[in-house]
């Protein structure tokens, strides 16, 4: 078996979403099972701008063959031809259609994975191909799809690698991952504010604007008791000072990765209800209306704080790290 991981992105590291990373680990698991693996990527704004003749870098870095491109469309068919995948799995996205299309020309049967519900992405109508599956990444993602399109394709869940994430559990701050509006940075700052004997931690995502970064830096430093970390491929330093992981996503999330990385120490979550939280965090977090006046939030991180129901969350989140899927 040979599979292809395909997308007109950049890859990791220079792009570290839930999609790149899950893409990394199931990649270096499905080598270690004997399947020969690569994946087909867009180049960096770094690397397009360093090599401004280079078509395709061949990069063996991560332990696998990397193909970072300047134009995907111009060079699929050739990576095709060089790597002869047997299986090519792209996301379900607009941009990269164009390529599974290639791909399946070209005899390579196709699946698309959908790792967001958007309604612009999850509302793409599937190509209807014999050769073409669809992937959802949470059981809340296939059920959109079966609402949106009327069928429900399977689900692969993000692997998360237990010993890439698992720290000795007893932190003290709150730890907030990829601080923008959509993720619910508002809710983060006002609990601060609310609660200036406890801290707090904010995680930059990696693909931050300036402006933003000074935005968040300024409202940090107003109120003293929150840090703002550059981001970084090793999570464990922030999930080893993290008591509680906040996730107040405002947009509908497909998963949660986070919430599975901090499960695996016993480290509780504190979740919005959008998309698929409630079902990632399951016993180990507590959910809250994202449309809740504050003091719901506020509540609910006090609960938190109080050793008895922190006790009960981390063995729940433990519980949950160890299901079986």
């Amino acid at each position: 078996m040979r599979l292809l991981f395909a997308s007109a992105y950049p890859y990791w590291p220079d792009n570290t979403s839930g999609r790149e990373t899950s893409a990394h680990a199931l990649a270096l698991r499905l080598q270690r099972r004997g399947i020969a693996v690569a994946v087909f990527a867009g180049m960096s704004q770094h690397a397009l701008a360093a090599s401004p003749r280079t078509l395709v870098m061949r990069d063996e870095t991560l332990g696998y063959p990397v193909f970072r491109v300047r134009e995907p469309l111009l060079s699929y068919n050739d990576v095709l031809a060089e790597f002869r995948p047997d299986v090519a799995i792209l996301p379900f996205h607009a941009p990269v259609m164009p390529l599974a299309t290639l791909g399946m020309n070209a005899g390579v049967r196709t699946a698309l994975l959908v790792t967001s519900v958007d309604t612009v992405a999850a509302a793409l109508n599937p190509i209807q191909r014999p050769e073409m599956l669809l992937l959802a990444c949470s059981p809340f993602v296939a059920r959109r799809m079966e609402a949106l399109h009327g069928f429900r394709p399977p689900v692969t869940l993000p692997l998360v690698e237990p010993d890439r994430y698992r720290v000795e559990s007893g932190g003290d701050a709150v730890v907030m991952v990829n601080p923008t509006l959509l993720k619910g940075i508002e809710i983060f700052f006002r609990l601060a504010e609310a609660r200036p004997n406890l801290r707090f931690i904010a995680v930059e995502s990696w693909n931050i604007s300036d402006d933003w970064r000074l935005t968040l830096s300024n409202r940090a430093r107003a109120l003293g008791n929150v840090e703002l970390w550059p981001s970084a491929v090793d999570m464990r330093p922030a999930y080893a000072r993290a008591r509680v992981v906040l996730m107040p996503s405002v947009h509908e999330e497909t998963y949660g990765r986070v919430v599975a990385e901090a499960q695996v120490s016993g480290i509780p979550a504190l979740c919005s209800d959008r998309g698929a939280l409630p079902e990632t965090g399951g016993e180990g977090a507590l959910t809250v209306d994202i449309d809740a006046p504050f003091d719901a939030w506020r509540a609910a991180r006090d609960r938190i704080r109080e050793p008895g129901t922190h006790r009960a969350l981390s063995a729940a989140a433990r519980r949950e790290a160890a299901r079986p899927e």
